[in-house]
């Protein structure tokens, strides 16, 4: 059985990685021996993510294919490999379904579903070449609803689906992937979306 100190010295990407869950994970995979690539979009956040050991931050929208490939070419630059992929980059939206407008719904569609499709679709080479492994951050709202939270629902709904998909696709290849499905967490996600929507 494969222990957690065989893997010391292994790649690791983290989308989201400026706060909240996405933080965390960059902070503990670095501590215990993994090198991270934390991605973020802000020069305060690339800044701070650099300045943690084991880190070397990248600039990553997992809404943009320009910066996802930009981040291809430096981990492969980097001559580690990469072990596995976190796809924990992600938005929420609260409102009442009918009154979401369209634009709102796309980014949030655009980042919780087309983001992890994206990245993993663009990290797979790497990634079955160490025989790693992707994990998806979801949510307890992909398996439970209530109201006014229904896009950010309906995206972690589609994860969930696009976790099992892939986990059997890819299992061939001796590439594990994964789901996990917190409850609510203290991180920065409500803010931003409040700041973005107003609501």
């Amino acid at each position: 059985m494969l222990h957690i100190e065989d893997l010391r010295g292994q790649c690791v990407l983290v989308t989201g990685a400026s706060s909240g869950i996405g933080r965390k994970l960059t902070e503990r995979l670095a501590a215990r021996g993994y090198f991270v690539y934390a991605g973020a979009r802000k020069e305060s956040d690339l800044a701070a993510l650099d300045a943690i050991k084991n880190v070397q931050a990248v600039r990553l929208d997992v809404t943009k294919p320009d910066e996802i490939e930009a981040a291809v070419q430096t981990v492969t630059r980097g001559g580690r490999g990469l072990y596995g992929l976190v796809n924990n980059a992600g938005i929420a939206s609260a409102a009442p379904l009918i009154d979401t407008k369209p634009e709102e719904f796309a980014l949030t569609m655009a980042v919780n579903v087309e983001g992890p499709f994206r990245m993993a679709k663009a990290f797979a080479p790497l990634i079955v070449a160490a025989k790693g492994r992707i994990v998806n951050i979801g949510s307890i709202s992909g398996i439970l609803v209530k109201p006014e939270l229904g896009a950010y629902q309906m995206s972690k709904h589609a994860v969930e689906a696009f976790t099992d998909v892939l986990a059997q696709e890819m299992a061939p290849s001796g590439v594990i992937v994964s789901i996990v499905e917190p409850g609510s967490y203290n991180s920065e996600i409500g803010k931003n979306a409040l700041k973005r929507t107003g609501t």
